[in-house]
């Protein structure tokens, strides 16, 4: 891949991540770029795979197929792509059919037809971890070429790949807050209901809200929501046996 074309190609990712709603959809059209690039006599679908809190996700797609088979080695709990999320190599299947590692994830595989598989780690800072997948239904489908092609592409991708990894992780945290905070915000309204109901302190309130969470096995803040919701009748019961 000579300068220019790497240029262009970042371009062109940071340019989708721009245009993208969100990680998921950057990362779809990243799967599809990859898939194009790498078909050539022989197609090639492709999936990235995001993992975060040691949890893989597949986050992006070329196509529906690519998602299943990525869905067997989770549920096998082995396979090239979770080796190269855990050591930043690339793990290449040649043929299925003659393949003894991950003897789980190979007898799952099986049946589906894949015969080639290629996982190469996109290199990311901090904790979460990516890899690109790519299946083939013929066997050595990535030579020397498409692997070079594949390591090129991730590691061309990995900017962007990190961006979209942070930004989703910020969006995250953001509505973890938004949620704290109105569970917060109905907690101490539920509490003020008590309060005036039953003229104790606002210490005494939110006991009273904590027991009636233990007692019922009932999140504080849904006992809370629930106090609300009867303090909008015309005739509300807050009171807790």
């Amino acid at each position: 891949m000579g300068d220019n074309h790497e240029h262009t190609r970042v371009v062109e990712f940071q340019n989708l991540l721009l245009d993208s709603a969100d990680m998921r959809t950057f990362l779809d059209g990243l799967s599809s770029a990859a898939a194009r690039g790498l078909s050539h006599e022989i197609p090639v679908q492709c999936s990235v795979t995001v993992s975060r809190d040691r949890k893989p996700t597949t986050m992006g797609l070329s196509a529906e197929l690519a998602d299943e088979l990525d869905q067997i080695q989770y549920a096998a709990l082995e396979g090239p792509c979770i080796d190269a999320l855990r050591t930043g190599h690339v793990f290449d299947v040649r043929d299925l059919e003659t393949e003894e590692r991950w003897p789980r994830y190979t007898a799952g595989l099986r049946p589906t037809g894949v015969r080639s598989i290629l996982a190469v780690p996109i290199p990311l800072a901090g904790s979460a971890a990516a890899a690109l997948n790519c299946y083939a239904y013929a066997p050595e489908a990535f030579g020397r070429e498409a692997r070079q092609d594949a390591l090129e592409f991730a590691q061309v991708a990995s900017t962007s790949v990190a961006l979209a990894v942070r930004l989703t992780s910020e969006s995250d945290r953001a509505a973890d807050l938004a949620t704290a905070l109105e569970s917060r915000t109905s907690i101490n309204l539920a509490a003020g209901v008590i309060m005036a109901q039953s003229r104790c302190t606002s210490e005494e309130a939110i006991e009273i809200l904590k027991r009636a969470s233990n007692h019922r096995n009932v999140k504080l803040r849904d006992i809370a929501s629930s106090i609300l919701a009867r303090f909008d009748d015309p005739d509300p019961d807050t009171h807790f046996s």
